[in-house]
C-alpha cells in the first residue's frame, strides 16, 4: 500500500513537472502580448524588431515617392565633408526620417532614437501605427524574447543612406538603416533596398533574414575589398601597397550597401581609412557580427560604441570583414597608413 502511494506521487510529480515546463517553453517561445509592448520602462526586443523592420520599409516607401517625383526633391547641402566632397540632403531623406523617427517614438517612447536628419516638415508626413506589426511579431524566426530596459536601448537610423548617389539615380546604392544597441553593443541591424524591395536584417545570437543564409567565405582567399567611391581618402593606393597588385578593390557608396556586399562574400573586406558616422555603419556592425564576421576601428581599440552619449563620428576609419580579420589588420600595418 506504501508503494502505491508513492508510485502515485511520483507519477503527480512527473505530471507537473512537464505541464510547468510545457507553460515555460510556451512563455519563451509566445509572440510578446501587448501589454508587454506597451511596457514602456521594458521593451520587447522580438517587438523592437518586427518595428525597427517596419520602419525601414516604411523609410523606404518615402524615399522611392520622391524619387519619382523629380519636382520634390528639394536638394539642398549640409556642407563639404572633410574630403572636401558635398554631403547633400533632399526631401527623401527628411521625409523618410519622419516615418522611421515617429514610428519608433512612438511605439517605444522610452528609448533613444538617434538619427542623421532633423525632424523637418514631419506634419505632412503618414505615420503609420505600429501596433498591428508588433502584435504580429511572434511571426519571426528568432525564438525566444528578450525584455530589455529602454534605457538600455540606442537606435541609430540614417533614413537614406547614399544622398549623393540618390541624386545622380544610382539607386542601386541607396538604402535605409536601423539599428538597435544594447549598452553600446549593436545587436540589431536592418538594411533595406527601397528600390529593390529587399530588406536584410539579423538579430545577434537570435537570427537572421533568409537572405543572409549564404554560405561561410573561405579563409584565405584573394583579396576583394570594397572601398568608397565618394570618400575613397587614397585608399586604392593603401590597398594596392599592403595587399599587391592582385588585390581587387570595389568602389561602391552607401556603408549598408558595402556591409552587405561583405555579409554575402562579393566582398572579403570593407575598409575605410578616413571618418564616418556611426548611423552610416551601426546596422552593418550588427549583421556582419550576427553572422560570425567583424567591424572594428582602424586606428583604436575595438569595439566600436553606440551607445547614447557615445560621439557620433568614428574619426579613425573601420575594417569589417568575415574571416581573416587578423591577417588584414597586420597587412595594413596601421602605423604605415
Amino acid at each position: 500500500m506504501h508503494l502505491g502511494a508513492n508510485v502515485r506521487v511520483t507519477k503527480m510529480g512527473i505530471g507537473i513537472t512537464l505541464g510547468l515546463l510545457c507553460l515555460l517553453y510556451f512563455y519563451m517561445h509566445r509572440g510578446p502580448s501587448y501589454s508587454s509592448i506597451d511596457n514602456r520602462d521594458v521593451v520587447s526586443m522580438k517587438a523592437l524588431l518586427a518595428g525597427a523592420i517596419k520602419a525601414a520599409e516604411m523609410g523606404g516607401i518615402e524615399v522611392v515617392s520622391v524619387h519619382s517625383n523629380i519636382h520634390a526633391l528639394n536638394l539642398a547641402s549640409k556642407g563639404k565633408t572633410k574630403e572636401g566632397v558635398n554631403d547633400p540632403v533632399t526631401a527623401a531623406d527628411y521625409r523618410s526620417h519622419c516615418a522611421m523617427y515617429q514610428a519608433l517614438i512612438n511605439a517605444f517612447p522610452k528609448i533613444t532614437v538617434i538619427s542623421e536628419e532633423l525632424s523637418v516638415g514631419c506634419d505632412k508626413v503618414d505615420t503609420p501605427d505600429l501596433k498591428e506589426t508588433l502584435k504580429n511579431s511572434g511571426q519571426l524566426d528568432v525564438g525566444y524574447d528578450s525584455p530589455v530596459n529602454a534605457n538600455d536601448i540606442t537606435v541609430w537610423i540614417d533614413p537614406l543612406d547614399a544622398t549623393k548617389e540618390f541624386t545622380e539615380n544610382l539607386v542601386q546604392y541607396v538604402t535605409t538603416l536601423v539599428c538597435v544597441a544594447v549598452k553600446g553593443e549593436p545587436v540589431m541591424g536592418i538594411i533595406h533596398k527601397p528600390f529593390s524591395k529587399e530588406t536584410y536584417w539579423a538579430w545577434l545570437n537570435h537570427g537572421v533574414s533568409t537572405n543572409l543564409n549564404v554560405p561561410k567565405p573561405k579563409k584565405g582567399r584573394t583579396p576583394v575589398l570594397i572601398v568608397s567611391r565618394s570618400h575613397a581618402g587614397g585608399v586604392h593606393n593603401v590597398s594596392k601597397a599592403k595587399f599587391g597588385d592582385d588585390v581587387q578593390i570595389i568602389s561602391a557608396a552607401g556603408s549598408g550597401y558595402k556591409s552587405l556586399e561583405v555579409a554575402v562574400g562579393n566582398a572579403t573586406a570593407y575598409l575605410h581609412i578616413t571618418a564616418i558616422k556611426k548611423w552610416d555603419i551601426c546596422a552593418g556592425a550588427a549583421i556582419i557580427s550576427s553572422l560570425g564576421g567583424q567591424m572594428t576601428p582602424l586606428y583604436s581599440p575595438p569595439p566600436i560604441q553606440f551607445g547614447a552619449t557615445d560621439p557620433t563620428f568614428l574619426s579613425t576609419g573601420l575594417l569589417a570583414t568575415m574571416c581573416d580579420h587578423q591577417w588584414y589588420m597586420q597587412k595594413l600595418n596601421l602605423a604605415g597608413i
